[in-house]
């Protein structure tokens, strides 16, 4: 059956991921599924080496229900894990590379996973070291270990690439010769036992504000990512898929979904993120399609050489600012789909997604597409929860059949994210007009600036669109002020061959296209790239730190 057979019949919709798995496996056994350094891997070596690790887990006791938390590096290893586990019936739960043991001391216990997965280094980051800080109660027992915080765990499992060794986990390469006698029939019973209904996903928010919470999926939530996907941007069996992202992002999820699950196609992966060498896969394999935050598309156009490189990207998701559909634009081969976005953990993640066939370039421009199917939208008042006037700014709020089956032993916490109307509340700032969503920053990301609400996503996109001449790209944010309550601030990286000028100059350039509350009071001066997180994406924090540093408020 072909992606196109299983969109119109909604398999999507009526399977679980390893069902569909299976299918694509046992319909194109000798179809390259992964190319990793070099290493091409079928759709039926990567079943097997599914299989095995599903016996594995079998052996430490996992089951149906049970949580197998694991720290992810974008590699087959891991990608073969996933589906192990799904495959099972047990809950798979990607960490954060990025936290620290205050994060991982607060979610684990929560969470309760029975295995835990990690990588040993990476980003020149000790994972053991701080699992072990994060659990100090913990308590190895031959191959096994226990901890009071924990109760549920009972193992550890290590993938380490230099081969190494550790104290008190079990090495990945153990657990797949634990399943070296692997059961097809187990598995085909399992595989039908299994409902798209069924929770096993636990996904992690980005925990903006607190302690990341975890958001329990069931089939449906990230298969409707990846079928919408699939539909917009017109991706098929041929196609071929790069993956810039870190697997415990749900950008992550989705390449694995959209490629290995649905469309049978190829997926190229990367340990990390690096330009020239995913310039070097793109331009040998002549890849088509990938997802992209706007440092990834920034880090590909500014890489030496870059116009040397066959760049055969021509089905682009884009999670960014209006300017980056210009730069993607200007990246990829005429007639190319690029189809901007809006995405939450907590709807699998997609909410809305642009058309390929949408003509109109300001919309594919400036919006974040229209609401997936049977997803309803509306704009609520920040102070009253009215419901805005269209066009008008808000809250961005949504019901929809993809949501999420709330947060994981955090009632409280669900019951307050969904109001009397049954519409769960974002807590995003933007806009919904004639149909199509347009966000514009995180309610952290909006001021109360001289008693109005500023979104520093829309002052950045108004400046670029004011000096587009002159400015090659800005970021806003804002910073502690007695008068003003927030100071709205402008990083601006100049074009070659212009200066910034003065702060006066260019506040007197916006009024009259500007509303005076939304003309920065400050404008700093930028060279270079941004600062980004290992994730991809801006680092504000960095930016929020460098702005205090020169206007003088660390003293």
């Amino acid at each position: 059956m072909t992606l196109t057979e299983r969109s119109l019949h909604n398999r999507w919709y009526d399977n679980t991921t390893q069902a569909l798995f299976a299918e694509v496996c046992a319909c194109q056994p000798d179809k390259v599924a992964i190319v990793f350094e070099g290493e091409e891997i079928t759709y039926r070596v990567l079943q097997e080496r599914v299989n095995q690790l599903s016996q594995g887990l079998i052996s430490l006791g996992v089951g149906r229900g049970d949580v197998v938390s694991v720290l992810p590096s974008p590699t087959p290893e891991f990608a073969c894990l996933y589906f192990a586990t799904l495959q099972l019936g047990a809950i798979i739960n990607p960490l954060n590379l990025l936290w620290g043991v205050l994060e991982f001391q607060g979610v684990l216990p929560r969470n309760n996973p029975g295995v835990i997965v990690t990588v040993d280094h990476y980003a020149d980051r000790d994972y053991i070291r701080t699992l072990k800080e994060s659990i100090p109660d913990l308590r190895v027992e031959g191959v096994g270990v226990s901890s009071g915080a924990i109760p549920a765990l009972t193992h550890m499992v290590c993938l380490s690439r230099q081969q190494r060794r550790h104290e008190g986990f079990l090495d990945f390469s153990d657990l797949e010769q634990r399943g070296a006698d692997w059961d097809q029939a187990t598995f085909d019973r399992l595989i039908r036992e299994s409902r798209p209904t069924d929770i096993q996903f636990m996904c992690q928010t980005s925990g903006t504000t607190g302690l990341s919470k975890s958001a329990l999926w069931d089939h449906r939530s990230p298969l409707a990512t990846a079928h919408f996907g699939a539909r917009n941007l017109c991706y098929q069996e041929d196609d071929s898929y790069i993956n810039l992202s870190p697997f415990y992002h749900n950008s992550g999820l989705f390449g694995l979904n959209l490629s290995l699950t649905l469309a049978g196609s190829t997926l190229h992966l990367m340990e990390q993120f690096r330009p020239e060498q995913a310039l070097k896969i793109i331009d040998k394999y002549k890849v088509t399609a990938t997802f992209g935050f706007d440092s990834h598309w920034q880090g590909l156009f500014r890489t030496p050489g870059f116009s040397g490189y066959d760049f055969t990207i021509c089905k682009a998701v884009l999670a960014g600012e209006p300017r980056s559909y210009d730069l993607v634009k200007e990246m990829c081969p005429d007639g190319a789909t690029i189809n901007n976005l809006y995405a939450q953990t907590e709807n699998g993640p997609l909410v809305s997604l642009a058309e390929h066939d949408c003509m109109d370039y300001r919309i594919k421009k400036y919006t974040h597409g229209r609401p997936l199917s049977g997803v309803e939208v509306v704009i609520k008042d920040l102070e009253t929860g009215d419901r805005v006037v269209q066009g008008q700014p808000g809250e961005i709020c949504y019901r929809s059949p993809f949501l999420f089956r709330g947060y994981h032993r955090q009632e409280e916490e669900t019951r307050q994210s969904f109001d009397e109307e049954g519409y769960f509340h974002s807590g995003d700032y933007g806009t919904f007009d004639n149909g199509y969503i347009t966000f514009l920053g995180r309610l952290g990301g909006v001021l109360k600036t001289g008693g109005e609400n500023v979104s520093t996503v829309r002052v950045t996109n108004l400046l670029l669109e004011v000096f587009q001449d002159a400015f090659d790209d800005v970021k806003t944010i804002g910073v502690p002020d007695d008068y003003w309550g927030s100071k709205i601030v402008a990083f601006v990286r100049p074009r070659a061959g212009h200066t910034l000028g003065s702060t006066r100059d260019i506040r007197e350039a916006c009024k009259g296209v500007m509303a005076i509350y939304e003309i920065p009071q400050e404008f700093l001066e930028w060279e270079g790239a941004w600062p980004v997180t290992p994730e991809g994406k801006i680092d504000f924090r960095k930016l929020d730190a460098e702005a205090r540093s020169r206007l003088g408020l660390d003293h």
